[in-house]
């Protein structure tokens, strides 16, 4: 099967979420498939569509600052319009953990392209417990298949009061429950985080107990995306998470999914990762 190329965008990632080393793990775990082909690129401006043409689909695993309270910086105009042209013409793009936050100036076209995103001044925010259950909505879609109905993720951010675009084609893969009583702790909201407690009542914090949405797909014109919010370094040693991930990648550049769970049986049991080949 021939291998699918997938362009991987990183660059300016806060601290927390280790971009240097992150991007060389993402690239091992997808080249060891033996589906992909990985080019990385730091620097993502200016881009035109004859740039994007080699390749199948665009990861974006980008914060565009180094602190959570700075403004992040947008890709620009004329790449932000060859991203669109790119997926609407039948290609995929894959956003990567926190590359699904906006800043108040980043175009409502990009939060149609991430179907769900996360905004500070929209009253989105960071749990601040680290450790969730994870629950499948959809079993039997391809990505998901096999999958455990319910498995941990720890050490990683839950990014809750994630805001569906009215125009997207959002297909909920993975929610986390957002409990009310895992923000009862001391530092709560941390200084930079900001967070809105109306009254000062944490129930009434937007978004809070009910589903939050982790993984999702979105169709934008005759392309797909594919997003994860969930996504720290721990989270690329769940074998659910991984399958998912990769799948996921193989379906935004595709349409479809022919991977499977890594093998886990007999020697392959001491295999470190990233598990496959």
């Amino acid at each position: 099967m021939e291998k699918l190329n997938i362009l991987l965008v990183t660059g300016l990632v806060t601290a927390e979420h280790q971009g240097r080393i992150m991007k060389e793990r993402l690239r091992e775990l997808l080249e060891a498939t033996g589906r992909f082909h990985v080019v990385i690129v730091e620097e993502f401006r200016n881009i035109t569509p004859k740039f994007l043409e080699p390749y199948d689909a665009v990861l974006i695993n980008y914060d565009g600052k180094t602190w959570p309270t700075e403004h992040a910086r947008r890709f620009g105009e004329e790449t932000e319009a060859a991203i669109y042209d790119f997926v609407a013409k039948g290609k995929g793009i894959i956003f990567y953990h926190s590359s699904i936050w906006v800043d108040a100036d980043w175009p409502d076209e990009w939060r149609k392209l991430l179907g769900g995103y996360c905004a500070m001044d929209q009253g989105c925010r960071r749990c601040p417990k680290d450790d969730h259950f994870v629950e499948v909505m959809d079993e039997d879609h391809p990505i998901t298949k096999g999958v455990d109905k319910k498995w941990m993720n720890v050490f990683d951010d839950l990014f809750t009061h994630v805001i569906i675009h009215p125009e997207a084609k959002v297909h909920v893969l993975c929610s986390i429950y957002d409990d009310v009583e895992n923000y009862k702790v001391p530092g709560f909201p941390p200084p930079h985080h900001p967070v809105d407690i109306p009254d000062g009542d944490l129930n009434k914090m937007k978004g809070v107990n009910q589903y939050t949405p982790v993984i999702w797909t979105n169709r934008y014109g005759k392309g797909r995306s594919f997003v994860t919010s969930i996504g720290h370094w721990e989270a690329l040693d769940r074998f659910n998470f991984i399958t998912m991930f990769v799948r996921g990648v193989e379906w935004a550049a595709s349409g479809e999914v022919t991977l499977e769970k890594p093998d886990r049986s007999g020697e392959n049991r001491l295999k470190l990762f990233p598990y496959y080949g």
